[in-house]
């Protein structure tokens, strides 16, 4: 069959579909994880070899191949060192409530990390952000032990 020659009909059938799942996080990210919870703060992990601060945590540091050893205690403020406004709707699914148009997410590195965070941002208006701008963790009163009990990052002024 010819798709040039012949055109198909697309057959459409919406469906909603409420799966639950679970995955083992590993030892480090389930440290991140309790720590976000229990204590509300962001963890990370030095590289004994080249003193990197990797955030997200990580077994191996990717730069120089080493274990990473010493848990560190970063952020909550960071610099943006990336970020793009988002158009599209979207249910933020931590909070079950439509995210407003536009919103932004941006690479966070978070003070005394080395790596970056991809998160959600406050800010969404494509003319207010901006490489370099501050920002600080916004953490939810009850707190689960996931990324999301980190709500989003907003904008500060120092």
């Amino acid at each position: 069959m010819n798709r040039n020659r012949e055109r198909e009909e697309l057959i459409r059938i919406p469906i909603q579909m409420n799966l639950q799942y679970r995955f083992p996080a590993g030892v480090h990210y389930e440290r991140f994880f309790r720590e976000l919870k229990e204590i509300g703060r962001i963890m990370g992990v030095r590289c004994p070899e080249c003193e990197r601060v990797l955030v997200p945590p990580r077994p191996v540091c990717g730069e120089c191949f080493t274990r990473t050893g010493e848990w560190v205690e970063v952020g909550p403020k960071g610099t943006v060192v990336a970020h793009t406004s988002i158009y599209f709707p979207f249910i933020d699914g931590s909070t079950g409530k439509a995210r407003p148009i536009p919103y932004g997410a941006g690479l966070i590195q978070l003070d005394g990390a080395y790596s970056a965070i991809n998160h959600i941002l406050e800010e969404g208006d494509p003319d207010k952000l901006h490489i370099g701008m501050r920002v600080e963790a916004v953490l939810k009163e009850e707190r689960e032990g996931n990324i999301g009990d980190i709500l989003y990052f907003k904008t500060i002024e120092e």
